[in-house]
């Protein structure tokens, strides 16, 4: 069930992202692109089969997760200010990679209260940092209209992704299949896709808008975790939705209000 949600679902978000993105600019695209439109789901899926306990330690795990996503982000972001998509992108793989086999060494970490402030709070700083440390654009926004094929060539890189991660992951002990399963598919696609059409600056917005809608990511994980001992699986859920759409939001709202190329 899972790899079926997976590998239906994810190119679907990845087309709706990219008409975002086309229509009100990478920015946007990348703010959209950091709510949790996968992992939310699936970890849905897994507690109600697994139990609270799991949902709570799955929680801390993925506020964990953020910190190989910053990873990505900044080695993407550095390495296209010199270099194409594809170099830009085996950076970026390999500082997930590096960083993830790093925190999967964490086998005593807390998964109490504590522990998931504590993880929580190191995603934040790592996404604070990132968004610091990113290039600037320097120049207007100045988006080129997209072939016919762009989208659905979007769909079908990430369909084929996601089939060869999960399939990867079965074949996997659990250690490196959860450094798998928590790769981020979308911002590879849409990032590279973004990179080859319109150029180095457009994917810097989308990383810099990323970098800050991940922080309504954590926000939906650290409600999820925190609440789901009290109030069950779907009260967590709604308080979670609501914290992050919030966030979400203000995001938004702070986006449009900026002056073109700001951002």
């Amino acid at each position: 069930m899972l790899f079926l949600l997976k590998v239906l679902v994810t190119p679907l978000l990845v087309a709706a992202v990219s008409v975002a993105a086309r229509w009100w600019g990478p920015t946007i695209g990348g703010i959209l692109m950091g709510l949790p439109w996968m992992t939310g789901p699936v970890l849905f899926v897994l507690v109600q089969d697994r139990g609270i306990d799991f949902g709570v330690a799955a929680s801390v795990g993925i506020e964990l997760g953020v910190l190989c996503i910053s990873a990505f982000i900044l080695a993407y972001g550095f390495i296209s200010t010199v270099s194409s998509w594809p170099l830009s992108l085996a950076g970026a793989v390999a500082a997930f990679a590096a960083s993830a086999w790093l925190l999967q060494k964490l086998t005593h970490w807390p998964v109490h209260t504590a522990g998931l402030l504590l993880a929580a709070g190191l995603g934040l700083l790592s996404l604070a940092i990132v968004y610091l440390l990113l290039p600037r654009p320097r120049t207007p926004l100045s988006l080129q209209a997209l072939p016919w094929w762009d989208i659905p060539m979007r769909m079908v890189a990430t369909g084929v992704l996601v089939t060869i991660l999960m399939l990867l992951a079965d074949a996997m002990g659990p250690q490196l299949s959860g450094i798998v399963s928590t790769y981020p598919v979308i911002l590879t696609v849409i990032g590279c896709f973004t990179h080859h059409r319109w150029g180095r600056e457009a994917v810097w917005r989308v990383l810099r808008g990323l970098a800050a809608s991940l922080v309504a990511f954590v926000a939906f994980f650290l409600v999820v975790g925190l609440m789901l001992p009290a109030a069950g699986l779907v009260g967590s859920y709604v308080l979670a939705s609501l914290a992050a759409l919030a966030t979400t939001s203000g995001l938004l709202i702070s986006s449009r209000m900026r002056a073109p190329g700001q951002d």
